[in-house]
C-alpha cells in the first residue's frame, strides 16, 4: 500500500510534464488539418475561397459546396475522431491494457452488424432509433469478448484475441448479409469501410449532442480512473467502486463508438494511436490524458480523410477506415516490437477444453470420426442440389453405372465439391493444431495471424489488375499471398526468438495492414463480380482442380506435422523448462508454424478465407483424446473435415435455390462452440 502510495505520488509530481506542449500543438495541428480538409475535394480550393463561401454574397455553386458538403464532413470527422480518441483512452486505463481500442474489442463490429440488418430488414427502425441499434450491437459484442477471454480472469492478450475472433465472427456475417441484399449493398460497401461524407448537416446534427455530453461526462471520472491505474485491491482500498467505473467507462464508449458507427460506419485504430501519441509525451493523468486524446484523435481522423483525396476521385475515394488501418497497423506493430519486457503480460495461455483420460481408445475414435466423414459425403452426395438421389442412385453413380444425368451430376458436380470441402475442413483442423500448440494459445489459427488477410490481398490485388484471370492463377495468388503474409510475421518476429505473444500481435497488425488493402480494393469498383463473394470463403463451383491440389498437399503436409508431434508436445512447456530438455524452441516454433501455415494457405487457394475451422477442430479433438500431439492432429482433421462439410451442405440447402457462403454458416457454428468450450473450461 505504501509502495502504491509513493508510485501515485511520483505519478502526480512528473504526470503533466509536456502536457500543455502537446495539447497546444494538436490544437494548431487540428486547426491545420480542418482547413486542409475543407479545401480539399474533387475541387481543390483556395484559403480566401473557403472563407469567402461562409459569406452572404458568395458564388452559391461554392457556398454550397462548402456549406452543406466540406463542413459537415469535416465536423464529423472532428467529432468522429475525438470519440474514438478517448474511447480508446477509456478502454486502454479501465482495462489497463495497451493494446485495446474499439474496433479492436469488436464494439465497431457489433455496431456495424446491427446497422446493416436494420437497413436490410427494418429501414423505418434505423431512422427511427440509430442509437439504441449501435448499442444493442456493441453490448452484444463486449459480451462476446467477455465470455470468449474467460471474464474476470483475462489475461491481456486473450481480451485481443477474442476481440479480434469476435470482430471475425461478426464481420463475417455482415459480408453475407451484404452478398445476399445485393441492391443494399451498393451504398453499404462504402459506409462499412468508413466514410465521412455528409450531404447536408443531419448527421453532426445527430452526433455533436452524444459525443459532447459523453465527454464531458467522463471529464468528471478522470480523479477515479487515475486510481484505477493503481490496480483494483489499492483502488477499492481507496475507496473506489471499480466496477462501477468500468461500467460507466464502458456504457460511455458504446455511445461515443455507436454514434460515430451510425453517422460514419466502422473507423478503427484511431482509438489504439491517439492515447499512444498522448502518453509518448509523458501525459498520465486523465484530466490532461483524456482532452489531448480527443484533440489527436479528431486531428487522425482529418488526416486520414484529407489523404483519401488526394489517393482516390469523387467516384473513387478509399474509405477513411482503410487509411486509418494503414497508419495504426504499422504503430501497433512498433508498439509489439518496441517493448523491453519481451511480452510482459501477454503471456501463453493453457488449452481449454482438453480431457485428461480419452473415453475411448484414440484408434476406435478416429475409426468413429471416419464413418462421419463418409456419412458427410454420401449426404454431400444425395440431398443438396435440385434433383435429390438415393443412396442406391448414387452408389450406381460411383460404379460407373446408373444412368448418364446421375453419372454426370455425381461425378462432375457433387463428389468434387463435397471431397473439397472435406479436404479443405481437414488443412485448417490440421492447421490450426499446430500453430495452437506451437504458440501455446488456444485462440490461434492462421486466420487470426493474418495468414487469411494476406491470401485475401493476394488475390484481389490480382483480380485489381488481372480481371478475368483463371481460376488456377486466383488461386496461386491466395497461396502467395498468405505465404508472404506468413513470411512478415514470422521474420519479424524472429528478433524476438518467435516468442508466442510476439507472433500473434505481429500477426494481428499485419493481418490489418492486408485488411486495409483489402478494403480499398473492394471499393475500387474495377472487378467483373463481387469480391466478397469469395472473402467470405466457401465452395461453390469448385470442382476436380481443387481435389487435385488440395489431395496432395494433405498427403505432404500431414506427415511433416506427425514427425514434428513430439517435439510439439515438448513446448507445452514454457520455453525454458523445453530448452533445458535438449529441444531447439525456436526451429521447432517455426516449423510447426509454417507446417501449419502451408496447410491454411493452400486451403484458403481453394476455399477463400473460412476461419473457425482451424479453431474450433483442435478444442473438439482434445475433448476426445487429450494432449497427444499425433492423435490429436488426426483427430482434429477428422473433425474438421466433417464440420466444413455439413457446413457446406447447409450453405446449399438453407435459402434454396440460393446459397450462403459456407464461411458464415461456419462462424454460426463456430462461434457459439467455442463458447461453450470456454464455459466448460471455467467450471472445471
Amino acid at each position: 500500500m505504501n509502495a502504491r502510495a509513493v508510485e501515485a505520488g511520483a505519478m502526480e509530481a512528473n504526470a503533466d510534464r509536456g502536457g500543455p506542449a502537446m495539447l497546444l500543438t494538436g490544437m494548431l495541428v487540428l486547426a491545420l488539418l480542418a482547413a486542409t480538409n475543407v479545401a480539399h475535394g474533387e475541387t481543390n480550393l483556395s484559403l480566401a475561397q473557403v472563407l469567402s463561401a461562409l459569406t452572404r454574397d458568395a458564388d452559391p455553386l461554392l457556398r454550397d459546396m462548402v456549406r452543406d458538403f466540406r463542413l459537415p464532413r469535416a465536423v464529423v470527422g472532428l467529432l468522429g475522431g475525438a470519440a474514438l480518441g478517448v474511447s480508446g483512452a477509456l478502454l486502454q486505463s479501465v482495462l489497463r491494457n495497451p493494446m485495446v481500442s474499439p474496433g479492436i474489442l469488436g464494439i465497431s463490429a457489433g455496431s456495424h452488424l446491427f446497422i446493416v440488418l436494420a437497413t436490410v430488414f427494418a429501414p423505418w427502425l434505423l431512422n427511427l432509433a440509430p442509437l439504441p441499434l449501435t448499442l444493442a450491437g456493441g453490448w452484444m459484442a463486449v459480451a462476446m469478448v467477455w465470455l470468449l477471454a474467460g471474464g474476470r480472469r483475462a489475461s491481456p492478450l486473450r481480451i485481443v484475441l477474442a476481440g479480434l475472433i469476435v470482430s471475425m465472427t461478426l464481420g463475417g456475417i455482415t459480408s453475407a448479409v451484404l452478398v445476399m441484399n445485393e441492391t443494399e449493398a451498393r451504398f453499404l460497401l462504402a459506409w462499412s469501410g468508413g466514410m465521412l461524407r455528409q450531404n447536408g448537416w443531419a448527421g453532426a446534427s445527430f452526433a455533436w449532442p452524444w459525443i459532447l455530453g459523453c465527454l464531458a461526462l467522463v471529464m468528471l471520472t478522470a480523479r477515479q480512473l487515475d486510481l484505477s491505474m493503481l490496480g483494483e485491491e489499492t483502488a477499492r482500498a481507496l475507496g473506489q467502486r471499480t466496477r462501477l467505473v468500468v461500467l460507466a467507462c464502458l456504457g460511455a464508449v458504446l455511445v461515443l463508438t455507436g454514434v460515430v458507427v451510425a453517422v460514419a460506419g466502422p473507423i478503427g485504430f484511431v482509438g489504439l494511436v491517439a492515447p499512444h501519441l498522448v502518453k509518448l509525451a509523458g501525459i498520465r493523468r486523465h484530466a490532461m490524458l483524456l482532452p489531448a486524446s480527443a484533440i489527436w484523435g479528431a486531428a487522425l481522423l482529418l488526416g486520414a480523410d484529407t489523404l483519401t483525396h488526394v489517393f482516390g476521385s469523387l467516384t473513387r475515394t478509399p474509405p477513411v477506415g482503410a487509411i486509418t488501418a494503414a497508419i495504426g497497423a504499422p504503430w501497433l506493430l512498433w508498439l509489439v516490437l518496441r517493448g523491453r519486457r519481451h511480452g510482459a503480460g501477454f503471456a501463453p495461455m493453457t488449452p481449454f477444453g482438453v480431457r485428461p483420460r480419452p473415453l475411448l481408445p484414440w484408434p476406435l475414435t478416429a475409426g468413429l470420426l471416419g464413418l462421419g466423414v463418409l456419412g458427410t459425403l454420401l449426404l454431400g452426395l444425395t440431398v443438396v442440389g435440385g434433383l435429390p438421389l438415393s443412396p442406391g442412385t448414387v452408389l450406381a453413380a460411383l460404379a460407373g453405372e446408373g444412368s448418364a444425368v446421375a453419372q454426370r451430376i455425381v461425378l462432375e458436380f457433387r463428389l468434387p465439391r463435397i471431397l473439397a470441402a472435406l479436404l479443405a475442413g481437414a488443412c485448417f483442423a490440421v492447421a490450426g493444431a499446430l500453430i495452437q500448440d506451437a504458440l501455446r494459445n488456444p485462440l490461434a489459427d492462421a486466420s487470426v495471424i493474418g495468414v487469411n488477410a494476406g491470401a485475401s490481398a493476394g488475390v484481389l490485388l490480382l483480380l485489381a489488375a488481372w480481371p478475368l484471370a483463371a481460376g488456377p492463377v486466383v488461386s496461386a495468388a491466395a497461396l502467395a499471398g498468405g505465404l508472404a503474409a506468413a513470411a512478415a510475421i514470422f521474420g519479424l518476429a524472429w528478433r524476438r526468438r518467435l516468442m508466442p505473444a510476439i507472433l500473434i500481435l505481429t500477426g494481428i497488425a499485419v493481418g490489418a495492414i492486408c485488411g486495409a488493402i483489402v478494403q480499398i480494393l473492394v471499393l475500387d469498383g474495377r472487378f467483373t463480380g463481387s469480391p466478397l463473394v469469395w472473402l467470405i470463403g466457401g465452395l461453390h463451383a469448385r470442382g476436380w482442380p481443387a481435389v487435385q491440389v488440395l489431395a496432395p498437399a494433405l498427403a505432404l503436409l500431414l506427415p511433416l506435422g506427425l514427425l514434428l508431434a513430439r517435439r510439439v508436445e515438448v513446448l507445452a512447456f514454457d520455453d525454458l523448462t523445453a530448452g533445458s530438455l535438449g529441444l531447439d524452441v525456436g526451429r521447432t516454433r517455426l516449423g510447426a508454424g509454417l507446417v501449419g501455415v502451408a496447410l491454411a494457405a493452400i486451403a484458403v487457394s481453394q476455399t477463400g478465407p473460412i476461419g473457425y475451422v482451424g479453431l474450433v477442430a483442435p478444442h473438439a479433438a482434445r475433448l476426445l483424446t487429450g494432449h497427444r500431439m499425433r492423435p490429436l492432429l488426426l483427430l482434429a482433421g477428422l473433425i474438421g473435415a466433417i464440420l466444413l462439410g455439413l457446413a457446406d451442405i447447409a450453405a446449399r440447402l438453407v435459402v434454396r435455390p440460393a446459397e450462403v457462403p459456407a464461411g458464415a454458416v461456419v462462424a454460426l457454428i463456430g462461434a457459439p462452440y467455442l463458447l461453450y468450450l470456454i464455459h466448460r473450461s471455467d467450471r472445471s
